[in-house]
This record gives structure tokens, sequence and C-alpha cells, in this order.
């Protein structure tokens, strides 16, 4: 269950655990197939697919897979403002629907049936340059509210697609083909109530002739890197307006990689493996790629550098045993951690550029779980102090006694997690909360 609790209210919380409610029912539809095996107009059958149901900025979200056969049923926390989709798998020719704050607070039973009558068709095509289209590109439609898309279709042999959607506002996401030289587009669709009959919606995407991308990965002392991900993001592309197109590749045993990329503007990673000794690399200045460049220069990946500090308390006394935990801000977001000795030293490999700092004290009594966000060379050879915090203390019951070591988390209420903890032999917590750095 979440609480909302203000954060200068700073009383022992004393939470009531509620039972669990069973949610069960079915997902039918009426289906046609443009195939001879055309069903009887207005018999409904079972439709496949999956049910999300969540609370909003909060741990309670659960997904359910639906089949033809068979109902479903789960367990849930009772709430409010539950949202539920209903998304049916990619053969079937229905829509799926969100439904914003419903509320479950008893046992509840849904036999849903989405409607075939009042949806219309969203068709088109993807093409390129001369009118030739291009199979297997996914095409995924989100509810423009609230994120949520329906099973993504891919192109067929023509470049054609086909959707069926209630009336609402969506996003149409092209997810490109980055080997094949597709890049990404996203459009905004607006499906009126009083909009009747079939709606067309075409991508031409125009010229996608590549150029390669040639390349030399090196590391300390000139050594070949072979393995090392080298991942080109384009700012810019010629001819594509506000389109998206990120491609990739790793580099051969000699160190080379050679990646096909449409001309334009690019960002360029270099990335090792995570649990090796070198750095990633990001270049500081964007690189032109075209028909007259197409050769990067040679790049050399740096050692990770080694921080060594230490972790003090709030009293400025060593903090032992407490969880160091650090995460890169960008690359693929790697994460890399240890633990203090019984001075609070500690002595960690991590990645160059920015990084995100999360201190964990072994008693909260000494500190809050505190935040950085640091680079290795301006936190290394330095003393750490966590932030005092402020204290959430309480207990957890239910009518048959203590719920003891269970979690408990408390983030703000849009999600960010503040700390964690579990409860004791008692269902009592104590947990100090990083106020300052979470702002």
């Amino acid at each position: 269950q979440t609480f909302y609790v203000d954060r200068g209210d700073s009383r022992d919380l004393d939470l009531f655990i509620q039972p669990s409610i069973a949610v069960s029912g079915s997902l039918s539809g009426f289906q046609t197939y443009p195939t001879a095996d055309v069903q009887v107009p207005g018999a409904l059958s079972a439709v496949p697919g999956t049910l999300r149901a969540f609370v909003p900025n909060s741990l309670m979200s659960y997904s359910v897979e639906l089949t033809e056969e068979e109902t479903f049923s789960f367990d849930a926390v009772a709430a409010e403002n539950y949202t539920l989709a209903w998304i049916p798998d990619a053969s079937v020719n229905l829509p799926f629907e969100v439904e914003e704050g419903v509320p479950l607070l008893d046992d509840t039973v849904f036999n849903k049936t989405l409607s075939y009558d009042e949806s219309v068709t969203l068709y088109g095509a993807v093409k390129r340059e001369g009118g030739l289209g291009l199979p297997g590109v996914s095409v995924q439609i989100h509810d423009r509210f609230t994120g949520i898309g329906n099973a993504a279709k891919t192109t067929n042999n023509m470049g054609a697609f086909n959707f069926r959607l209630y009336p609402g506002e969506y996003t149409v996401d092209l997810s490109g083909q980055s080997d094949a030289g597709v890049p990404s587009y996203t459009s905004t669709l607006l499906l009126s109530d009083a909009r009747k009959g079939d709606v067309e919606l075409n991508f031409d995407l125009g010229d996608l002739n590549t150029v390669n991308a040639d390349g030399l990965v090196e590391g300390p002392n000139g050594a070949l890197q072979g393995g090392v991900l080298v991942r080109l993001t384009a700012l810019s592309l010629d001819g594509h307006t506000d389109a998206g197109y990120t491609t990739q590749s790793t580099t051969g045993s000699n160190g080379r990689f050679s990646i096909p990329v449409l001309p334009g503007l690019y960002q360029v990673e270099y990335i090792p493996p995570h649990d090796g000794n070198l750095s990633p690399l990001l270049i500081d200045e964007p690189i032109r790629l075209d028909q007259s460049v197409t050769e990067l220069n040679a790049v050399e990946l740096n050692a990770r550098p080694i921080v060594t500090s230490r972790l003090v308390d709030i009293y400025g006394e060593g903090m032992e045993n407490s969880l160091i935990r650090v995460q890169e801000a960008g690359f693929d977001g790697a994460v890399f951690e240890t633990y203090t000795n019984d001075l609070g030293l500690f002595e960690l490999a991590v990645s160059d550029g920015p990084l995100t700092w999360t201190l964990i004290p072994a008693d909260t009594n000494r500190g809050a779980i505190t935040y950085l966000n640091e680079s290795a060379k301006s936190i290394n050879a330095q003393e750490i102090s966590l932030n005092e915090g402020q204290l959430v203390s309480g207990c957890i019951a239910h009518g048959n006694g203590t719920v003891d070591f269970v979690p408990v988390e408390v983030r703000t209420t849009t999600g960010t997690l503040f700390a964690s903890t579990f409860t004791d032999d008692e269902g009592c917590f104590s947990v100090r909360v990083d106020v300052e750095s979470n702002q």
C-alpha cells in the first residue's frame, strides 16, 4: 500500500495493512478476418492480450496475460485510482483501451468487451524514395496522456500497416531499422468522436542511402580493442527533419568498426565491456558523416579511474559496512558497488564522466541515504559526509499482529525513491530521508 506523508510531519507512522482483493474476469470482442473463414457477425469470442493494472506513482502494478481459453484472476492491493489498460495481441483486429481513475476497493469482476463498431481503422504505409514500401518496420501507437501503447505491428511486404482505434489523442511511433538505414519518427494523431470511416497515415522517408562510418579503437599503450560497442546517435539527419536515428556495432579483434549510417551530424560513444578495466568515452564535439567524411579519428580509451575515499556519519565518525552505489549518468547506465570497511574507507573503479552516487548507511540513525552527482575526479580522496536528513519511523500491523521483516520504501509523489528499509521483528521501522538533495 502507498501512503502520502507531508515532508514536515515527523510523527511516528502506525500503518495498518489491509487484505488484498481478488480481481477477475475476461476480455472479449467481435473480430473480422480478411479470409474466407469469416466469423458470424455479432458473435463474440475471447481475445488474447494483456491487462495492465496499476496505480500511478506507486508500487502497485500488475500485468496479466489474457488467453483465448481462460478467464483471468489476480490479487491486488485495494485503491481508488487504478489505471487499467486492455491491450489485445497484434494479431487481433480490435482497439486497445485505457481507463483511468478506476476504483478497486473490493473483489471485482471485469467482463470487458472491446468494441469493433465504436472504433475506426487507421491504415497507411511506410515508403522510401521512389514509392517503394519498406517491410518489417515496427509501428506502435500510444495513448497521448498515459503513454500506454498497443501491441506493435510490423509493416508487410508492401510496407503497409493497419490498426483499429477508439476516438482519442495518440502518438504514432515508427521504429526504424538502423542496420537498413531506416530512421525513427513520431507523429501525433487526433481521432474525434464525430469522425467516420477509415483514416490514412503514410510515412514517406525519402532518400535512405547510407555511408559507412569507419574507425579504430585502441586502449592504453596502443593495444587494439575488440568488443567495444560503438554507438552513433544522430543529432540531425540530412533530408529527415525531426527524425531519430541511433545505430551501433562492436569492434572486431583488430579494433576496427564499419557502421552504415544516414548522412548527418552525430554524437559518438565508445562503450567497452562493463566488467573490463577501460572507461567509456563520449566524443566532445559532434561529428559530421557524409560522402566526404566517413573515417573517424582513432580513439584511445583510458583505464577506469579508481576512487579512494572515506564515508563519515553525521557525527564525523567513519561509517562502516555501508553500501556505495555508483551509476553512470550516460552511456548504458552501468552500476558499480562496494562496501566501506570498519573505518569507513572504500575503493571503487568507476567510469569517467557524470556519475550518480547513492550512499546507503548500515545504520540509518547515523545519517540518511544520501545522493550526490559528482565525477570520479571531484570525489576522489575526499571525506564524504552523510546528510542528516529527516527521521521517518513507525510500525506496521494488521488484525493478526505485527508485520515483521517486510520492505518499506519512502518515495515522492512522482515516484522518486527517498529511502528503503525493512520492518524489524516487532513490525517497526526507522529511516532517515535525504530531504536536502531531493527538494
